[in-house]
């Protein structure tokens, strides 16, 4: 099963690979459209991050504000109209061979355990984030990140 992602975390892809000449006017049409539906649906304080969002000098400001505006649940209504734009996105991203170099992988993990935690077999991972509470021993195993340069920067 593949991990999940945020909204803001397909932002930020979506963005890396909208500011890329290479990538290709579909995959930057649903970025511009799911900005868009994101603005329509949270507000102008929502706009005004996804603006940050854009830029590499405000983008983890961006990613701050839009964390704070728009959170990372999202209302049943709210995930319904904001479906259709997601998948578009995350399709164009995936068919898309230039804006699979430059959305680089990163994988997200929130794990609490009543006992043992286990972590086993991450590939292709450019950037991990790891949060484990546990009861007992948290073991981390058969990590395999993708060293290569990330072309955003």
């Amino acid at each position: 099963m593949p991990e999940p992602i945020t909204l803001t975390t397909l932002l930020l892809a979506g963005a890396a690979a909208a500011g890329n000449e290479l990538v290709k006017e579909g995959t930057k049409d649903a970025y511009r459209k799911l900005k868009e539906k994101v603005s329509e649906l949270f507000g102008p304080r929502a706009a005004k991050a996804l603006i940050k969002l854009d830029d590499a000098s405000t983008q983890e400001e961006g990613k701050a504000d839009l964390e704070r505006y728009v959170g990372e649940r999202l209302d049943p209504d709210e995930a319904t109209q904001i479906h259709p734009f997601v998948e578009t996105l995350l399709k164009a991203l995936k068919d898309d061979a230039a804006a699979t170099k430059v959305a680089h992988a990163r994988v997200g993990l929130d794990i609490e355990a009543g006992g043992n935690a286990l972590i086993r077999n991450i590939e292709g991972a450019r950037e991990i984030v790891a949060k484990v509470k546990a009861a007992n021993d948290v073991t981390i195993e058969g990590f395999r990140m993708d060293a290569g340069s990330d072309p955003g920067k």
